[in-house]
């Protein structure tokens, strides 16, 4: 830390010529109410929508390069949205992060989110369970949209690069009722044409791309403010993502390095998954991939009266998904073609929140709510060998809350604040193949404190104390034992210290956060094999977790036309107190994890950034430079077999004029493959261990043209 602030102090020793030379202010909502950044003591990364654009953030796995603590990587395509907060993974199953937009729970994913009117983004690292509940356990993304203007605004954007990438978004916003109602739309086309050669001899599907994407989406707005103290958004969105076979490949059960002696065998190690290995027999499945269909739709009601806020959200998300795929990464034609599969997910669901607030400005502030989610999930596997669907039934998810914040100020420097959510979650799975019928009743209490003392106008310490919990659920695959039918409840406790200064006339920010994370009954994924040529995946809770860790973020203003940025995070996670029996098998009995770290979890991650602009006339030019690393992530909780750590480093230059801006950028531009996911396996040729690796996209150049009037 000392050697942080030394080199701050010199870059702002260089900036003290320049008056104007100071880092944004920011306004968040983490606390479900407008606050500047840095009087908020929570760790919270949050850009605008022209900060975004600037640094090239497509989508949210590359906010990954901007917030310290946050990993998140396409491992499995378009399809599974897995962000990582703190050292709290999985592998499977619900992430212990949600995502939510203009405050409402997104219980799909986020990958191909239309984002055209997206305002800012903030990720609020740390268990959010007290505020926003549904799966914030290790913290939340949260997207704020743009409003509908009462100024005619319209927004183009066009974007081509190499392998085929082209994207289309325009945007309109204006009145329709001067004062009284206006409205928003955008409609968004993009397509990227994949970058990997499916090597399949012998195979129609030999020699094609795989890894395509392609969405077409839109969303409409309408604001009607009857009153100066009354207003309503009714936002509604679809988007149609039809994506080919992710770019997956297995390392075979050649490579097995240890246990040797055991039936499955194991890899010791990082894995090798390369281009050339990619061996897809797609024919059957009609080329494979992910087909998805999204549609939602909100309603937000406010009332303004007096400083008194009463808001109420009510919003419905109904998602259907397929996704074919042959589940032996190998061209051959395995096991008479019974890994030829379409596995299917519906998802329907509505929630509806009331919360009332009291006036900021009171020494004494609070807030109060109430909360509601229904939803119903669905899923299957069709499998073309057969033509017969295996129907895994209906989990019904009913989720009622009452939640509260109180916030005193003791004197003009100590503030305290006290939050809590009840809730109780109700979980009844019915139908399929088996007939199921069962239930599950989940109640929580989840507090947080917190205790925020100024020494400066520029300078917070804070500390708080956070639980957060997961409800249990069931695992629906019908092949599985009554056994392995369901899984527990997982809690933690966060402890947290730290700090938010505004240093040298805010001309540098340095924000650090520290943590220790008491972890109860993880949730991880399993795998059982069901016969010598099937397994099948499963969560069980599998024991105790540690989570020791430290966050910084720090940016400066150089001059006013030169900025420089950086993270760090380290999250030390190890099991106190675990037990595996897939680790038990291969060690013929010692099936104890403890000391192990999670898997799909880094322990280290930084990044560096600068931009700088200079001006011709009226012509303002910049270049921005970010360069990420994060550590190595293992594929299971014996931590035998994992991916390398893995950089990138993304360069955007820029021309802007009046309302115009091009930007010329290169992503990864060190070209860097190395895979980005790791799942342990079967090689259904030998019936032995095999690993499945995810590809990233390679290099690549492109041109943007931006244009908002």
């Amino acid at each position: 830390m000392t050697a942080v602030a030394a080199g701050f102090s010199v870059l702002a020793s260089v900036a003290a010529a320049q008056e104007t030379a100071q880092v944004d202010d920011i306004i968040v909502t983490a606390r479900k109410t407008s606050e500047r950044l840095q009087e908020v003591p929570l760790a919270i990364t949050a850009l605008n929508a022209e900060e975004m654009q600037r640094r090239g953030i497509r989508d949210v796995t590359d906010l990954s390069s901007i917030a310290p603590g946050l990993n998140i990587e396409k491992d499995q395509g378009r399809r599974f949205e897995r962000p990582v907060i703190r050292g709290q993974a999985n592998v499977f199953g619900a992430p212990n992060a949600a995502s939510f937009i203009d405050g409402v729970y997104i219980p799909d994913s986020l990958f191909a989110t239309e984002m055209a009117f997206v305002d800012q983004v903030e990720v609020i690292k740390g268990p959010q369970s007290a505020l926003y509940g549904r799966q914030t356990f290790s913290g939340a993304i949260s997207y704020t949209t743009r409003k509908p203007s009462q100024d005619v605004e319209a927004l183009i954007r066009a974007t081509a690069a190499e392998h085929d990438e082209y994207n289309f978004l325009m945007g309109l916003s204006g009145p329709l009722v001067k004062d009284v109602l206006s409205a928003q739309a955008s409609v968004n086309y993009y397509t990227y044409g994949g970058e990997y050669r499916n090597n399949a001899p012998g195979t129609p599907s030999d020699g094609k791309t795989t890894g395509q994407e392609k969405t077409v989406g839109g969303t409409l707005a309408l604001m009607y403010t009857p009153t100066s103290e009354l207003s309503f958004i009714l936002r509604g969105s679809y988007a149609h993502n039809n994506d080919g076979h992710e770019p997956m490949a297995i390392q075979r059960s050649s490579a097995n390095n240890c246990y040797l002696n055991t039936r499955t065998q194991y890899y010791c190690g990082a894995i090798n998954v390369t281009p050339d290995m990619i061996g897809l027999n797609l024919d059957e499945i009609g080329g494979g991939g992910v087909e998805r269909k999204t549609g939602r739709l909100s309603l937000t009601a406010e009332y303004d009266h007096g400083g008194y806020t009463l808001t109420s959200i009510s919003a419905y998300n109904d998602s259907e998904e397929h996704r074919k795929a042959d589940l032996d990464y190998l061209p051959q034609r395995l096991l008479g073609g019974s890994l030829h599969v379409d596995d299917r997910v519906n998802i329907k669901g509505f929630s509806q929140e009331f919360r009332i607030a009291s006036p900021r400005g009171e020494r004494l502030h609070w807030m109060a709510g109430a909360y509601y989610f229904n939803s119903d999930r669905w899923d299957g596997r069709y499998r073309y060998v057969s033509r017969a669907l295996q129907d895994n039934g209906t989990i019904e998810t009913e989720n009622l809350a009452a939640f509260g914040l109180v916030g005193f100020d003791f004197t003009d420097k100590l503030s305290g604040t006290a939050e809590v959510r009840v809730a109780e979650e109700k979980l009844h799975l019915t139908g399929g193949d088996s007939n199921f019928d069962y239930e599950a009743t989940y109640r929580s209490t989840n507090p947080r404190f917190t205790m925020s003392y100024k020494a400066t106008d520029d300078l917070m310490f804070y500390g708080l104390v956070a639980r957060g919990n997961k409800p249990g659920g069931f695992n629906t695959d019908v092949r599985l034992s009554p056994a392995d039918r369901s899984y527990g409840e997982e809690t933690a406790w966060n402890y947290e210290l730290g700090f938010k200064s505004d240093l040298f006339d805010r001309r540098v920010r340095l924000n650090v956060a520290g943590y220790y994370i008491d972890w109860s009954n993880q949730q991880m994924t399993q795998v059982a094999n069901l016969s010598s040529t099937e397994t099948v995946s499963f969560i069980r809770n599998v024991g105790e977790v540690e989570v020791k860790g430290v966050e910084v973020e720090a940016q400066a203003k150089i001059t006013s036309d030169w900025s420089v940025r950086g993270t760090f995070a380290y999250a030390d996670s190890e099991y106190t107190n675990a037990f595996d029996p897939d680790f038990a098998t291969l060690t013929g009995g010692d099936g104890d994890v403890s000391g192990k770290a999670i898997p799909n979890a880094p322990k280290i991650q930084y990044s560096l950034g600068s931009n700088y602009a200079w001006y011709v006339g009226e012509n303002r030019f910049f270049v921005d430079g970010t360069y990420s690393f994060r550590s190595k992530k293992y594929d299971q909780v014996a931590n035998l077999a994992w991916v390398d750590g893995r950089d990138t480093a993304n360069v955007q230059l820029g021309w802007e004029r009046g309302p115009h801006r091009v930007i010329l950028f290169g992503r990864n531009i060190f070209d860097n493959i190395d895979p980005v996911g790791i799942v342990r396996y079967s090689d259904f040729t030998t019936n032995r261990r095999g690993f499945v690796g995810s590809l990233p996209r390679g290099r690549q150049i492109g041109l943007t043209y931006e244009a908002n009037f």
